[in-house]
């Protein structure tokens, strides 16, 4: 039978039990209801167990935290068990379960805050664990400070229950916050269930408290093993409860600047209650509050401003990728059409001296052919490292690679005598590489043909009138037998 049919089952049957039990109202009644309870604790223990086994790896640590307090409430009602055992009555002379109930609420405020990702998050995850501990400690120190000499008084019972209310209203709405900023649907499905056990365990808590103060029935014990019931049929449950639901950027980023803040403040509203009994350690209290804070609040700056750099870093390598070159590490087409473009607009509106020049690789195919394609990337690397650093000694020359083999140099506030002087020395440079290259006669070397052309405002109308002048003059130049600058008649 599967685990989603017999569950629910076994806790009909373990509240008909108890039903019996407080009904009857036997002598044990007491002993007999906390030993129900810790039973369904205990099956609510393999419940949660089993979920942390099969649960995907970034959920795992939610479930184990949870499966923690689990054993603490189960810890406390055990307690709670072996002092009916001793004193039929209920008295809790035996023993405190105060400790193991503290001990649940902080794990449950661990779970509840904890966030599994980057190393940011670690140091922020102990941080609130901190905070949560402290704040268990002070609840619990403050229960023995401020609990009356006559601890079976009907005003230390209220003090009691108003305190217990309040701990566990806040580990629920704790709860409820995290459920409605979770964006993953099995966070949700954890968040969800923990929301929905820490609401229950707190009402069914605080009408308990409340019931036996007012009445000698034990009817008010069934409140007890209510949350372990629901909780234990939630986890055999596999169904993703609020499937639909997706948290905005606006809940997203309230809850995680609420969630610390709440922490601290927390702590912070303990202290004081306890500055008048105990004046060191509240104001210790309040410190590490507002240490706590501010710490988590810088680590998470630091780490948000340096996301921020990487993002910069990776915007300007994309827009480096997408007008540049990856082989020659020039300008791209796109990269060297876009400087062209602001370049003609600078000489046509300011009368600058513009040139441009266009040179091709002598026979490269050939070399493809006969070297393979990889040397001829190593070629055109090689070249265009060639080019880009004889460019850097002239000032206003911008190199790109214009496609294939062939390469576009841009030469602004450069008359047309000095651009043909810098597209020769260019040219002289590639060939002094001496890349071998067995089908360009009679040199055997690799070697470039380029042609120049400047620009006249009365002939070139438009950028691409100019830049067929300088195609038109290197073709001209591979006519005479490449090796050679091609000019464009001006």
């Amino acid at each position: 039978m599967k685990t989603q049919q017999w569950t629910p089952r076994i806790y009909a049957l373990l509240l008909a039990a108890q039903l019996w039990v407080v009904a009857l109202a036997p002598a044990d009644a007491l002993l007999r209801s906390y030993l129900l309870v810790v039973a369904m604790y205990g099956l609510t223990l393999c419940l949660c167990w089993q979920r942390s086994r099969l649960s995907v790896t970034h959920n795992r640590p939610f479930w184990r935290i949870l499966l923690l307090a689990l054993c603490a409430k189960l810890a406390a009602y055990a307690l709670l068990a072996a002092d009916a055992w001793v004193h039929t009555d209920g008295t809790l002379v035996a023993v405190d379960p105060a400790f193991h109930f503290c001990v649940s609420a902080l794990l449950m405020v661990v779970a509840a805050s904890y966030n599994p990702g980057s190393p940011v998050a670690r140091w922020t995850n102990l941080i609130d664990g901190i905070l949560a501990a402290s704040i268990a400690w002070l609840f619990y120190d403050l229960l023995h400070v401020q609990l009356p000499p006559s601890g079976q008084s009907p005003a230390a019972a209220l003090f009691l229950s108003r305190m217990f209310d309040g701990m566990d209203l806040f580990v629920a709405a704790f709860a409820t916050l995290r459920l409605l900023a979770s964006r993953r649907a099995d966070e949700r499905r954890f968040f969800f269930v923990l929301a929905s056990y820490a609401w229950l365990d707190a009402l069914c808590a605080g009408a308990h408290n409340r019931l036996i103060l007012a009445s000698e029935s034990y009817l008010p014990e069934l409140l007890h093993a209510v949350p372990p019931a629901v909780l234990g049929v939630l986890l055999s449950r596999r169904r993703a409860w609020l499937r639909g639901y997706r948290p905005s950027r606006l809940t997203v980023n309230l809850t995680a600047s609420i969630v610390p803040f709440a922490l601290s403040l927390a702590l912070t509203g303990l202290a004081l209650v306890l500055l008048p009994s105990e004046p060191v350690l509240a104001r210790v209290m309040i410190l590490l509050a507002v240490v706590a804070y501010g710490a988590r609040n810088a680590l998470l700056t630091a780490h948000h401003l340096s996301v921020e750099d990487e993002r910069r870093v990776l915007r300007r390598s994309l827009q480096q990728s997408v007008f540049q070159d990856e082989l020659t590490g020039l300008a791209n087409r796109r990269g060297i059409q876009r400087a062209l473009e602001r370049a003609w607009e600078r000489a046509v509106e300011q009368g600058e001296a513009l040139a441009v020049a266009m040179m091709d690789i002598d026979h490269f195919k050939a070399f493809n052919d006969t070297y393979g394609h990889l040397a001829g990337d190593d070629c055109l690397s090689a070249v265009g490292a060639t080019l880009r650093n004889g460019a850097l000694a002239h000032a206003g020359v911008t190199v790109g690679r214009y496609g294939g083999e062939e390469f576009l140099m841009l030469f602004e506030g450069t008359a047309a005598e000095r651009a043909g002087e810098i597209v020769e020395a260019l040219r002289a440079r590639v060939g002094g590489l001496q890349i071998l290259h067995a089908g360009n006669h009679p040199s055997r070397t690799v070697t470039a043909s380029a042609g120049v052309a400047a620009f006249q405002r009365g002939r070139h109308r438009d950028l691409e009138r100019l830049l067929k002048a300088a195609d038109e003059a290197l073709y001209e130049a591979k006519a005479a037998g490449r090796n050679r600058l091609g000019r464009a008649e001006g």
